[in-house]
């Protein structure tokens, strides 16, 4: 171990910098205020050297605890939040409006001047840096609002000046025994005290005593004297150093909680002296403890200004005062505080011998941290001094770590800031991102030679901040990393390098300068796998040319749980005092039932997860500062967040060792009573854990299972109803009902899925492609149902035909078509008439309906008409083939002739039949060239994204439970690929996050100045390129060339159409940049309900979460105030009521004065459609339909019919009945039969 000496030899060096640190107080207040601020930008690069600045000068005049302020609120309510802030503020001085005048008058005569120096640099560091002009710009006037204000400065000074008097004159308490200590503070402030002691707190009188001195000093400390603080949601914090006596403090005091008690007693005295003071040393402030991290070994006290607008009240500055007290670096043995050593012992251990001891290293940590808070804000001075660009870098490493939830907030408003998060063990975040960047420009300690630096001083802010987050995007500290040795600012090493072996004890471990504290030490291994995973997809954002991550990165929050992990679970964390010395290593029942969660989480899910991670809410009352005299919020609840493997997150068995490895009966013990052991058909012989499923369902919440089970065999949830997951709430939203599903389908959709359709879509491909009795054969089959892409909300069973009617109810009656196009052989047969084309197309569907029954028994063939078909039209495709198959299943055939689509384009010039073919075409477009593509696209691009179907259904239930149906679902479908595609965060893993992240980019999509661009083909000809992790897979760029295409189309359709009654939406792919899919539909209307509707549905999931059923059921509920009147249409009339989202047998059952036992046998409603199978009729939307067409010009928006959710049937003498709707030729005869069938069946 290192001699003493080293210690006295550094202590002194400390004091050398720090001499006469009282009488500077004051100065240190002064030279932080604007107008003494000493610069500490440097020139660029090149510019001349400085003289070396003397060590009388390196005065520690900045300084901060472990909190380097932080953090940058969404702009989007930033500007007013200031001015809320701001509230009741005097008028602008005169000298202000004055100066504000001249440097308007100098800018004017400026403009037109020579461009200087900085000027062209900055110009190229634009061109070469930043990507585009637009990120530069955003980020110069982010920080004009980033940098707090110091007009309002001015009292905060005052209240510091008259804080350090009240400390500076507390009368001394003598030691005494702790219950005469206690007695005699309350006799001096008058009234009861409690001390903040930390768990295990002093029963009685212990045998060492309490007192009180006078302290050493007063230090301005934190990034407010550095100017590195940044606004962020909630109060700024100011930050006050206490240096307490050595005389107070014994060699033992290391041990057994001795130090933290004295600290907490020391804590009092002084909190209680400025409350006794208040009134007389005019500093009007609210007095109150806040506990780091939950953890009361932390506790500092918190000044929070009073809006009375006395002298002091800076309540404008949106900033409150921290005092922190601390102890002199070499009070206390460093040897004895190595994270390898224990220092809980006796009973508290609680362990038969000392051998079996183990570690306290979070305990030394926590004890030698408090002496070197001074020493690293030298440290982070000298840096700033050397480096122009570090303060700027700094703030922009804390503004973008605070939208991810790193860092802890203040934030008193717990309605405006209830939906932001903060990530387990993150709260110093601030000042670990300071130090490592700090690290990077300082370089590793020196082997061989001279030090090796990754960053230079000479780099500007944003290079600064791009090597950081690469740095630690490829650096997961999982190996100690050691910062270089400083003794020029009172950090020298000491330890010599064979010491820091024993930070090993660490899962992650990062040494500060002095090799004496790990400033990961109360991180979980999680915690700094995600920030380095978030680092990581922030170089991807800042990487991609096209895209634009300033918001994405600074101003959107960014800590939703069910928008931010595949898996998320809220668990309430055991109480139990048990594990001894590790549970009072971590200090506090949240941080050490955290841990221990992550870590069995992480071994159980294993292969399944590509990490976790715990955070809690931001506005938690244990996070938050608490009156005197009363106890901390007890803080045992927690959110859980897995990232899911998609390659292996569903596997159903565990393979573990041989039963006769030497790891094998930890294997059985980890996993209970669900271990066995299995031969497996290789012939090995393996424990194991076999997770049996039945259903997709119970496929889809495999993680969960296996994640509950784990937790609650080890005890890490209070209860096992004590963990919730929001995927469980979600179940059931897409699948049918169950007792309609078992009496109408053959095989329940809800254990196959889309399986059987594909398997019937198989057998017709094959079939078709066999056929030679026509005269031209099926060269080509492709698929365009959004079923057949298993992007059907409810996955299509297959329907019993022969039970229509009877068994089969009419509320499970509907049969949809699916649809599929045949590109057959080329022939000189084909016509070169539009007319005659359409003939022939009708001639081989009838010549098809006669064969394909004798290929396929038990099918039926016809051909038919589209519902919107018209007599006399010639040149329109509107035939197609419906065949239905005895399996149950329906499919719509059209064939597909590429020559037709020539002559559409030629008939255009001709004047007269110009809008007919422009009909035809865009028909034609719209059904042979964009929908194969689009469905292909789809189809590859969920190949690599399993999540993206679930997604899509999700998406689509929610539009259509809003009464949004007239979207169309090509256009939903785009939405979920723009958040597979982006660039912004990694591909979701699961529908449930992959639709939490559809609302929020449609909350912040401004459609009316943007359109949205998907690189769909891209996406769907990239693949994973080997040792590529599913996170980074996913971002793919758009050729320039069709990016500029789709850009020029929205700015031509926003000019032509500035009302947008036409492509409200924009969304544009590198094969459509005309955005065909949403020509029509959403109209501007619609489109801004979307928004509005999605913002509050984001909100809604990020302030509480949805871990109940009917908590989800409220999001897909729709709100019927906005239309003029609404049709209410029974369930049992209703063919696809199966697919409702709640489900009453009543509805559909025969009338019965009792319930019924089983529904199973119980008999029906008479049938109102009959036996006869109707493939693709739904009466409902023909019924809608027909609306639309009689009442087309009537209404501001389309018609909305409620039928995904439970229809309110009501039936008043007043709407007794429906109203006979008059035959109209412009509509087919199926929507009339629509409107007659609803009408018989007395809807």
């Amino acid at each position: 171990m290192v001699p003493e000496r080293v210690a006295s030899r550094s202590l002194r060096c400390t004091k050398v910098l720090v001499s006469k640190a009282n009488d500077l107080f004051f100065a240190l207040v002064a030279i932080s205020m604007p107008g003494a601020q000493r610069k500490l930008m440097r020139t660029e690069a090149g510019a001349a050297p400085r003289k070396r600045v003397a060590e009388e000068e390196m005065q520690p005049d900045m300084y901060s605890d472990e909190d380097l302020e932080g953090g940058f609120e969404d702009l989007e309510r930033s500007f007013e939040d200031l001015e809320q802030g701001e509230d009741g503020a005097d008028e602008d001085d005169a000298e202000d409006n004055e100066a504000e005048v001249q440097a308007k008058e100098k800018h004017v005569a400026s403009a037109y001047a020579i461009p200087t120096h900085d000027e062209v640099h900055g110009l190229k560091e634009t061109s070469e840096l930043f990507m585009n002009n637009l990120f530069k710009l955003q980020l110069d006037e982010m920080m004009k609002h980033l940098r707090p204000s110091t007009d309002h400065a001015r009292p905060m000074e005052l209240a510091l000046r008259r804080l350090y008097a009240v400390v500076m004159n507390i009368p001394r308490i003598e030691a005494l025994p702790l219950s005469q200590a206690v007695a005699a503070l309350e006799r001096r402030v008058g009234r009861s005290v409690q001390v903040p002691f930390a768990e295990a707190a002093p029963h009685s009188d212990p045998a060492y005593k309490f007192a009180f001195e006078r302290p050493n000093k007063l230090d301005l400390v934190g990034s407010w004297p550095l100017r590195a603080a940044a606004r962020r949601a909630g109060d700024m914090d100011v930050d006050v150093e206490v240096q307490m006596p050595a005389e107070l403090f014994q060699e033992k005091d290391t041990f057994n909680m001795r130090y933290f008690h004295k600290r907490a007693f020391y804590l009092a005295v002084l909190a209680e002296s400025i409350v006794a003071a208040d009134g007389d040393a005019g500093l009007n402030v609210d007095v109150s403890y806040m506990d780091s991290g939950a953890d009361r070994r932390q506790t500092c006290l918190v000044l929070r200004p009073r809006r009375d607008k006395s002298e002091t009240d800076f309540t404008k500055l949106r900033a409150v005062i921290r005092v922190h007290v601390a102890h002199a670096l070499g009070t206390f043995p460093v040897a004895r505080l190595a994270p390898n050593r224990n220092s809980i012992r006796g009973a508290l251990a609680d362990v038969r011998s000392e051998e079996e001891l183990p570690p306290t290293p979070l305990y030394n940590t926590f004890v030698l941290r408090d002496s070197l808070r001074l020493a690293h804000l030298v440290f982070l001075h000298g840096t700033a001094q050397q480096c122009a660009g570090f303060v700027e870098a700094c703030q922009l490493l804390k503004t973008w770590a605070a939208q991810r939830g790193f860092g802890a907030l203040l934030v008193p408003n717990v309605a405006k800031y209830g939906a932001r998060r903060i990530v387990a063990g993150t709260d110093d975040a601030r000042f670990v991102l300071s130090m490592v960047l700090a690290h990077l420009i300082h370089g590793e300690p020196a082997q061989a030679g001279r030090p090796r630096t990754k960053l230079s001083t000479g780099m500007s802010s944003i290079q600064l901040l791009r090597g950081t987050l690469d740095y630690l995007g490829k650096r997961p500290f999982e190996a100690p990393v050691a910062m270089r040795a400083q003794p020029r600012w009172g950090l020298a090493r000491h330890v010599d390098e064979e010491s820091l072996e024993a930070f090993r004890v660490f899962d992650r471990a990062l040494i500060e300068p002095s090799g004496l504290v790990n400033l990961l030490a109360a991180w979980p291994a999680s915690s700094v796998d995600l920030l380095c995973s978030e680092a990581a997809q922030a170089m991807r954002m800042l990487n991609d040319a096209d895209g634009d991550p300033f918001a994405a990165m600074f101003l959107v929050p960014a800590t939703s749980p069910v928008a931010r992990f595949d898996e998320v679970a809220r668990v309430v964390l055991p109480a139990s005092k048990a594990h001894g010395v590790e549970r009072m290593d971590w200090g506090s029942a949240r941080a050490f039932g955290t841990a221990r969660m992550l870590r069995v989480a992480r071994r159980a899910l294993g292969q399944r997860a590509r990490g976790v991670a715990a955070c809690y809410a931001a506005c938690d009352a244990a996070s938050q500062p608490y009156a005197l005299g009363e106890a901390p919020s007890a803080a045992r609840r927690a959110e859980l967040g897995v990232f899911l493997d998609a390659a292996h997150a569903w596997h159903q068995v565990e393979h573990g060792p041989p039963p006769d490895a030497p790891d094998a009966p930890a294997f059985r013990s980890f996993w209970g009573e669900v271990a066995e052991l299995r031969r497996f058909r290789d012939g090995r012989v393996l424990e194991s854990v076999v997770w049996p499923i039945a259903t997709l369902a119970q496929r889809a919440a495999l993680p969960r299972r296996v994640l509950r089970h784990a937790l609650i065999h080890h005890g890490c949830v209070a209860a096992p109803k004590s963990i919730a997951f929001v995927g469980d709430a979600f179940a059931g939203l897409l699948e049918p009902a169950p007792a309609l599903a078992a009496r109408a389908y053959l095989k329940d959709p809800a254990q196959l899925g889309f399986q059987p359709l594909q398997t019937a879509y198989d057998t017709l491909t094959r079939e078709l492609r066999a056929m030679d009795e026509l005269p031209l054969s099926v060269i080509g089959v492709v698929p365009v149902a959004p079923a057949l892409r298993s992007m059907r909300v409810v996955a299509p069973g297959a329907l019993d035909l022969g039970a229509l009617g009877a068994r089969v109810p009419d509320a499970a009656a509907h049969l949809p078509v699916h649809d599929v196009l045949l590109t057959m052989e080329s022939s000189g047969q084909w016509p070169d008439d539009l007319a005659a084309i359409q003939e022939m197309k009708t001639a081989l569907y009838e010549r098809m309906a006669a064969v394909l029954p004798g290929r396929l028994p038990g099918a039926t063939a016809r051909v038919v008409y589209d519902v919107d078909a018209t007599p006399g039209e010639t040149i329109a495709d509107q035939t197609s083939l419906q065949l239905t198959l005895a399996t149950g299943f329906a499919f719509g055939l059209r064939i597909h002739h590429d020559r037709e689509h020539m002559l559409l384009q030629r008939l255009q010039r001709d004047r007269v039949a110009r809008r007919a073919a422009f009909a035809a075409l865009t028909r034609y477009e719209t059904r042979f060239v964009r929908a194969p593509a689009h469905h292909l696209a789809l189809q590859a691009l969920q190949d690599q994204n399993p999540a993206l179907g679930t997604t899509a259904r999700l998406v689509k239930r929610w539009f259509a439970a809003q009464l949004l149906s007239q979207v169309p679902e090509e256009a939903l479908e785009l939405l979920c690929a723009a958040v597979f595609t982006s660039a912004a965060h990694a591909p979701p893993t699961t529908g449930v996050h992959g639709w939490a992240r559809v609302l929020e980019m449609l909350a912040s999509w401004d459609w009316r100045e943007a359109p949205l661009i998907v690189p769909l083909d891209a996406a769907a000809r990239h693949s994973q390129a080997p040792g590529e992790s599913s996170a980074a897979h996913g971002s793919v760029a758009l050729a320039p060339a069709a990016r500029g295409a789709a850009e020029q189309a929205f700015r031509t359709v926003r000019a032509r159409d500035p009302g947008m009654h036409h492509h409200a939406w924009m969304i544009a792919t590198d094969v459509d940049t005309t955005s065909a899919w949403t020509r029509d539909a959403p109209t501007a209307l619609v489109a801004d309900g979307v928004r509005q509707l999605a913002a509050r549905a984001t909100a809604a999931l990020a302030h509480e979460l949805p871990v109940k059923a009917p908590s989800v059921r409220a999001l897909f509920a729709p709100s019927l105030g906005a239309y003029d009147f609404v049709v209410y249409v029974h369930a049992h009339v209703q063919m696809r009521y199966v697919e409702a989202l709640e489900h009453d047998p009543a509805r559909w059952l025969a009338p019965r004065k009792k319930r019924y036992a089983n529904l199973e046998d119980a008999p029906a409603r008479e049938s109102v459609y009959g036996s006869e199978p109707r493939a693709g009729f739904d009466p409902v939307r023909e019924y809608v339909q027909l609306l639309e067409v009689r009442l087309r010009g009537s209404f501001t928006d389309t018609v909305a019919v409620w039928r995904y959710v439970l229809p309110v049937l009501r039936r008043t003498r007043r709407h007794g009945d429906w109203r006979r709707v008059e035959r109209c030729a412009i509509v087919s005869t199926r929507v009339q039969g629509a409107a007659g069938a609803l009408e018989r069946a007395g809807a």
